[in-house]
This record gives C-alpha cells, sequence and structure tokens, in this order.
C-alpha cells in the first residue's frame, strides 16, 4: 500500500482530517504510539504556520516509504502562492524535532513543498536517554 492520499486543505476541519489520517498511516506503517503522534502533530503544526486552510492554497499528501528493509511514513504540505520567506525557521525547527526527515522545496510554480519523514522503530530521543540512562547507573557495577 504505497498509494499516495491527498487531501485539499480549505479549513481547520481539514487539518484536523489530515492529522488523523496521518495518525491512522503511521499506525498501519507499523510506528509505535509515540512516533504516531510525533507525524500527526508536526503534519496539523505545520498546515496551521502555513495556512493551508486559507483561501484553499494547500494540499497535504502521505503515503507509506518502504526503503532499505524500514517502513515509514511521508508527508508533504505543498502551499501554493508561498515562498520559503514565508516559513518562520522556529516553526521549522519544531516540526524538526518530531521527525526523522524534513525537507523544504520551492518550486519554480511558486509553491513550497514541506517534506516531513517519519521511520518506524524506536525514537532517537527514547534510544538517547535510554543510553545516557544506563551509562550513568551504578547497577551491575
Amino acid at each position: 500500500m504505497n498509494d499516495i492520499q491527498s487531501l485539499a486543505i480549505e479549513n481547520q476541519l481539514d487539518i484536523i482530517e489530515a492529522r488523523m489520517r496521518v495518525r491512522l498511516l503511521a499506525r498501519d506503517s507499523g510506528l509505535d504510539l509515540f512516533d504516531q503522534a510525533r507525524i500527526s502533530l508536526a503534519t496539523s503544526t505545520l498546515a496551521i504556520i502555513l495556512g493551508l486552510e486559507k483561501a484553499g492554497t494547500g494540499i497535504i499528501t502521505m503515503h507509506r516509504l518502504v526503503e532499505a528493509g524500514r517502513t515509514g511514513v511521508r508527508v508533504v504540505c505543498i502551499k501554493h502562492r508561498a515562498s520559503q520567506r514565508d516559513l518562520a525557521a522556529g516553526v521549522l525547527d519544531d516540526a524538526r524535532r518530531m521527525v526523522d526527515e524534513l525537507r523544504v522545496e520551492e518550486r519554480p510554480e511558486g509553491s513550497v513543498h514541506v517534506s516531513l519523514v517519519k521511520w518506524a522503530g524506536r525514537s532517537r530521543r527514547l534510544d538517547s536517554l535510554a543510553g545516557a540512562l544506563q551509562a550513568a547507573s551504578p547497577i551491575g557495577d
């Protein structure tokens, strides 16, 4: 099931619908609850900040990724009649912390595509926290 789902964003309810679809796709792709929440939150946050619901200027696409034996989810938020200058750096930093990959592409036809990717598997943040706790633990010494 690598079919691309696409949703035109015309109002706040469409953003909620996109968030729910992304979460279901993430679940069906094997992402754990934390990563499902991260990719869906990153999607809705980015959609709101981009103003996708205003005047029908946005589309969100999503699909399952299968690469090198791993699965994940790619979400692309597309804003028409926009440029990278419309994106606040802080917003991208917040979204980047929730996903494994984030790419911004300004297209010649005057749109901005922000691609989010989250891979199935344990969260990097949880892995690093577990490693730090294990290193600091006096148990077993």
